[in-house]
């Protein structure tokens, strides 16, 4: 029976670790014991990346992956992602976690964003590539048609994520645009 509760509590501690990392929940710490009965548990695909653009993707997930590449070098393929909660468990039977062995590269980012915390550094980053955006919008008025950064395809946001890295990155948000990006 105790070794059923530890069992139980590591699987939810499991998933709260790896919604906190794809901010899908608040923070344990901060939110307590409510945190874990809402996300110590699988949530299936739609519950989680409910907010697709017409691109079809969940923008501030995908927003997160190019801030993790653009931090470690490390690559994390949105469709990855979209992948490894598309399931609750393994073809196996085995409830997937991201720490089973079988998922180095969610449990890699998973671990960068639990162990550092990263939701304040999340936001600023996501204020800043909006802030890079907007600066766009005004310098290019004329030339480029305004839309919410939620509404931006993949290759636009790759292009605001290297400006954010790079401040030597010449952005072009226009061209992309006329090529129906």
């Amino acid at each position: 029976m105790e070794a059923e509760r530890v069992e139980q509590k590591r699987v939810a501690a499991t998933f709260v670790r790896l919604h906190y990392s794809f901010y899908i929940g608040g923070d344990p710490e901060i939110i307590g014991d409510v945190v874990y009965r809402l996300h110590g548990m699988h949530l299936p695909l739609p519950d989680v990346i409910s907010s697709k653009n017409p691109f079809g993707i969940d923008v501030v997930t995908y927003q997160v992956l190019r801030m993790y590449y653009h931090r470690t070098n490390i690559e994390l393929a949105y469709e990855a992602v979209v992948e490894y909660f598309s399931q609750e468990f393994e073809p196996d039977g085995s409830l997937r976690l991201y720490n089973n062995g079988k998922h180095p590269e969610i449990e890699a980012f998973v671990e960068w964003m639990w162990d550092g915390r990263r939701h304040p550094e999340v936001m600023t980053y996501l204020r800043d590539i909006e802030n890079i955006y907007v600066d766009y919008v005004i310098a290019n008025r004329e030339k480029f048609t305004s839309q919410s950064i939620a509404d931006l395809s993949p290759q636009m946001l790759d292009a605001l994520a290297r400006a954010e890295a790079d401040p030597d990155y010449i952005l072009d948000l226009t061209s992309l645009q006329q090529q129906g990006y």
